[in-house]
């Protein structure tokens, strides 16, 4: 008969392996590694990490419900193929929720927590800034062998993630678990959706609104906050490209 302590004991391990084939996963996804509509082996993936294929179930099962992997019943389990409305309908849900956060935590925000977003702000606009050099773009045109130095640098997967993690700093300050919840189940959706639309979202307005947030967190202004998060909710989320696509079909 298995013990209370060592039942809390098992349920613990089996907890830390699930997280960590979810995180894996995750990280594979958002970094690129694993492409949409790419499928995945729950044998092969327990296989890689060294585990049973119980946790690696349950991680993928977790990451189908924050709509990260699709599963059709005994055929296969895949990356998600998230289409650019979904992504601009996570980004609504993902704007309102943070609109909530901000609300609760800005009296919290620490002098090092501020010097945190200032410096993923600062990576974030490294990024962007490459991106949207005309110079640059100009020379991987016209030299083909500067391409292949300059990819890892200019992936919007960088990009991505430098704006993710500014904007999980102040998630970290939530007293609130189902609204952490919220905002984490949908920000995975927003990040993966944002990699593969038809052309690039305003970078600089997205700029603007970090720098605005890390103003208003200063001053623990919540209503500076919201005029953040209303520059926020404006930028588009580019359709239109692959909607006329398919009317003209």
């Amino acid at each position: 008969m298995i013990e209370a302590d060592d039942e809390d004991a098992s349920s613990f391990a089996t907890s830390a392996v699930v997280n960590l084939v979810f995180d894996r996963v995750l990280s594979a996804v958002h970094e690129g590694r694993l492409l949409p509509g790419q499928r995945i082996s729950d044998s092969e993936l327990a296989g890689q990490l060294g585990v049973s294929r119980t946790p690696v179930r349950e991680a993928l099962q977790r990451l189908r419900e924050i709509g990260i992997v699709e599963a059709s019943a005994s055929r296969f389990t895949r990356v998600a193929l998230v289409s650019p409305k979904q992504t601009a309908d996570a980004m609504i849900v993902w704007v309102a929720l943070y609109s909530a956060l901000v609300n609760e935590v800005m009296p919290l925000v620490t002098p090092e927590l501020l010097s945190e977003m200032r410096d993923d702000h600062a990576l974030f606009l490294g990024y962007a800034n490459r991106l949207l050099d005309r110079s640059t773009q100009a020379d991987l045109e016209q030299n083909a062998g500067l391409t292949e130095q300059h990819t890892a640098e200019l992936l919007p997967q960088k990009i991505a993630m430098a704006n993710a993690k500014f904007f999980h700093h102040l998630v970290t300050l939530s007293a609130n678990p189902a609204l952490v919840r919220g905002i984490t189940s949908v920000v995975h959706l927003v990040q993966l959706g944002s990699l593969y639309l038809p052309e690039f979202i305003d970078f600089r307005a997205l700029s603007e609104s970090q720098q605005r947030l890390i103003d208003a967190a200063c001053d623990h202004d919540r209503s500076a906050a919201q005029g953040a998060l209303r520059m926020l909710g404006l930028i588009s989320v580019p359709t239109a490209a692959l909607e006329a696509a398919a009317d003209s079909q």
